[in-house]
């Protein structure tokens, strides 16, 4: 994904933290936001995950 949609995925954490239920799914969060947060703020940039 690029920073644009990096940008929008970003829009959807705090929704995504009320539905979790432990704090291993919250780290796991914390974590993805931080590198959206990078990715948005990066022009030119992009984050890959193991599958694409």
């Amino acid at each position: 994904m690029n920073e644009q949609e990096s940008s929008a995925a970003l829009q959807e954490i705090q929704d995504l933290r009320q539905r979790c239920g432990d704090e291993r799914q919250l780290a796991a969060l914390d974590d993805l936001a931080a590198m959206l947060e990078q990715c948005a703020t990066t022009p030119g940039s992009y984050l890959w995950f193991a599958g694409d």
